[in-house]
């Protein structure tokens, strides 16, 4: 393989990446299943991660294994751009995880929007590697960021924030192996890395009207006549695999707050774009635009503080995205050669954030303001702004009412309006293996 750049700088920040995470030891104070880890950081808990115990069974109890879960999500939207409400099941998801031996288990996730049915994990995990280590292999959601381990329904604010869902996908998941390791620094500090190797990855939108606004940035759209999607070859090298990379470090400030600072990586070595259809003479579109490359580093961190019997808390967080190499592709019109039709591909970078804020105001109600800013992938000259108000309030462990309000707004002057009520219920076992 021919290493550019790009690439070079891509590796050299992986390393990086393994680096800060093996100084002084190596990641996590919180177990597979988000419960504190027994050691001397037993007491960190990652901020701003979701709920994961509803008081049911627990893939580690004798009563009832495996553990099945449903996980239901629906809501009724008002949108002044379609001006008109929608009422819509968003989420149906079925979850089933167990151990398989003593140092294996493994966990399967079905989703439905009722429009299609997806499954969105599958994997096996071996814990006998170490204390602090695991491996997984199969299909599982990519270690970025504080989010995109986690699925929508599960996290507090309304939707992915719209610089993930535009540079990343509303979910991402893929098919490969991770590795993870955690260790404590101090009594007060704990690190963790992860580094992942992906033969596929794909991001899907399994959300009702108005939660996936962003188109998939996998996919671009040209003319009618004709579409443009990125293309990677089912067999390579190794050195040309989707790889993922994570270091984060925990640390606890005061009595009861949590500081967390991460670092992420996702880069896709060689790649192409290929264009199919028509051409505007209505014969066959075959386009292709090989070897190109693309990386996506994210810098996040996250506060968390509760009183002393966790019935009130703030968590304060922010996440950087930068996006750079083969952004896109689009179909253009060959003024040179009359009505032929080329594939310009968009190299270039493109970043944004997005911050929240939210308060716990007792043990069932919440509230949160998020802002997220982006520059379009295939514009970077266009920014677009969304701003989420939201209110999540728990009638009981298996059940939260949320009411969220949402406005959009770009540099075109396209504004937009949304309110959303959503009902979110839990039968069953549920917990995803998040990890901090």
């Amino acid at each position: 393989m021919t290493l550019n750049k790009r690439t070079l700088t891509n590796s050299l920040l992986t390393a990086g990446l393994g680096v800060f995470a093996f100084v002084g030891g190596s990641t996590a104070a919180i177990a597979q299943d988000g419960a504190p880890a027994k050691g001397p950081v037993a007491t960190l808990e990652s901020p701003a991660m979701p709920r994961i115990y509803w008081g049911q069974t627990s893939r580690f109890t004798n009563s009832f294994n495996p553990a099945f879960g449903l996980a239901l999500d629906g809501s009724i939207r008002h949108s002044d751009e379609e001006d008109g409400y929608s009422v819509g099941l968003d989420l149906a998801e079925i979850t089933t995880q167990g151990p398989l031996a003593p140092d294996w288990w493994g966990n399967l996730v079905i989703e439905t929007n009722s429009d299609e049915v997806a499954l969105t994990e599958s994997a096996i995990y071996y814990t006998g590697l170490g204390e602090r280590s695991a491996l997984r292999g199969g299909r599982f959601f990519v270690d970025f960021g504080k989010q995109m381990q986690q699925h929508v329904h599960d996290m507090a604010m309304p939707n992915r924030p719209a610089v993930l869902r535009e540079y990343l996908g509303y979910e991402l998941a893929g098919e490969g192996i991770q590795f993870d390791h955690w260790s404590p620094i101090s009594d007060e500090t704990a690190v963790r890395f992860s580094v992942g190797l992906f033969g596929e990855m794909g991001a899907h939108d399994h959300s009702g009207e108005g939660h996936g606004d962003h188109d998939d940035h996998d996919d671009h759209g040209g003319e009618e006549h004709g579409e443009v999607e990125m293309h990677i070859e089912d067999y390579r090298d190794i050195a040309d695999m989707t790889l993922t990379a994570r270091a984060t470090a925990m640390t606890n400030v005061g009595s009861t707050g949590v500081l967390q600072v991460g670092a992420s990586l996702k880069t896709i070595p060689d790649f192409a774009y290929e264009a199919e259809g028509e051409d505007a003479l209505g014969g066959e579109l075959d386009l292709e635009e090989e070897g190109l490359d693309q990386s996506i580093t994210g810098w996040d961190i996250t506060y968390g503080w509760a009183n002393e019997d966790g019935s009130k808390g703030w968590n304060i967080g922010a996440e950087f995205i930068r996006a750079e190499g083969a952004l896109g592709a689009e179909l253009e019109h060959d003024e040179l050669n009359g009505l032929d039709d080329v594939l310009a591909v968009i190299d270039g970078s493109a970043q944004g954030y997005f911050a929240f804020v939210e308060h716990d105001l007792d043990g069932e109600n919440e509230i949160g303001v998020m802002v997220s800013t982006f520059e379009h992938l295939e514009e970077s000259d266009v920014e677009e702004t969304e701003t989420s108000l939201y209110w999540n309030h728990w009638a009981n462990e298996y059940t939260r009412v949320r009411l969220a309000a949402v406005h959009r707004e770009n540099d075109e002057g396209v504004d937009s309006q949304a309110i959303v009520v959503q009902l979110t219920g839990y039968v069953g076992a549920h917990g995803h293996p998040y990890n901090w």
